[in-house]
């Protein structure tokens, strides 16, 4: 069934599509060269502050590449839907996705330790992490190429809380990637298109959200309901920039390497740029009478702990031969 959705979703995209798309470039009808020029969807919207930093991405890709390689960014989930995205890229219906890893775990779950990793993404590239993925993803016949976006999860709520047991039945609006965690500590996942949560808030119909950093639900108004912040973050970003493995082999080696070299360029103002997002959005948080509340240090401490380890069991249960080598590259001081 999804494939014939993913089906129908390529004749609708036809004629927005410009996948694999080359052309002549050249002065003067002198030396020329081919381009070609892919086509990216996200799972957030284009104007979406979590995904700002992606311009400066494709900026990067057409210039370290003199053009060669362009990047037509189409949009998010208003050009196709995000629980169908994935299957767009490894059909080549896009060629490029800006994603995350709950999309598509089930497929290689050893991609699950991206998220658990304690390392920044040159730290990942240093010590063999970033490599292991690139395999992975291999896999599923697609090149991983990079990250794009930095920050810890955290669960925001429409009342307060004093122990980790009130969150036992609570709904809250949630992700794939979440479920195994929030289903240990008792929470009931609810997933909810993103242009439905304000309206979801505010009917009761979940009594928080999750959110992989603190820039973003203050300016879509959903902190209108949701004014606390359990102050107990967890675990690093998952979200991926991917390209279809057979539009990267029409890349030539020079230019792939080009790539990779500026994605890890571009990876280091990417941390930085959403460090100091956060700092001034947590002053205007706090302005606006959110509040961050914590858990007395038993409750934190097994809060933690558990997003941690419930992961962790679920990866030696998929991939048990892998896990140690995967607890060794994302465990700071391994």
């Amino acid at each position: 069934m999804k494939k014939l959705l993913v089906g129908l979703l390529l004749l609708c995209m036809i004629f927005i599509s410009a996948c694999g798309n080359k052309e002549v470039t050249g002065a003067s009808g002198e030396q020329k060269s081919e381009s070609v020029t892919f086509t990216a969807v996200s799972f957030l919207p284009k104007n979406d502050p979590l995904a700002i930093t992606l311009n400066e991405w494709i900026e990067e890709v057409e210039t370290v590449t003199e053009g060669r390689v362009r990047i037509d960014w189409k949009g998010g989930a208003n050009i196709i839907p995000v629980n169908l995205q994935f299957e767009a890229l490894k059909s080549e219906i896009v060629d490029v996705l800006f994603t995350y890893t709950g999309q598509y775990h089930s497929q290689a779950p050893a991609v699950s330790a991206l998220p658990l990793s304690q390392l920044s993404p040159s730290e990942e590239r240093e010590n063999g992490l970033y490599d292991e993925m690139v395999r992975e993803h291999q896999s599923l016949g697609v090149q991983y190429i990079g990250r794009w976006l930095s920050g810890s999860p955290r669960i925001w709520l429409n009342e307060p809380i004093e122990e980790l047991k009130e969150l036992e039945g609570m709904q809250i609006r949630s992700a794939p990637n979440y479920r195994r965690f929030f289903n240990n500590i008792g929470i009931s996942s609810v997933m909810i298109a993103p242009t439905e949560v304000y309206t979801s808030l505010q009917t009761g119909v979940v009594k928080g959200f999750v959110y992989g950093g603190l820039v973003g639900p203050r300016r879509n108004g959903w902190t209108d309901a949701s004014k606390y912040v359990l102050d107990h973050p967890f675990w690093n970003q998952n979200c991926t920039i991917l390209m279809n493995d057979n539009k990267w082999n029409e890349i030539s080696p020079e230019d792939q390497q080009a790539i990779i070299h500026a994605t890890a360029a571009y990876e280091k103002k990417m941390v930085e740029h959403y460090l100091e997002e956060d700092e001034v959005e947590k002053e205007e948080l706090l302005k606006a009478g959110i509040e961050f509340i914590p858990l007395s240090a038993e409750d934190g401490k097994k809060f933690t702990n558990q997003a941690y380890e419930v992961e962790w069991r679920y990866l030696e249960e998929k991939v048990p031969d892998k896990v140690e080598k995967l607890r060794e590259l994302t465990t700071r001081g391994s």
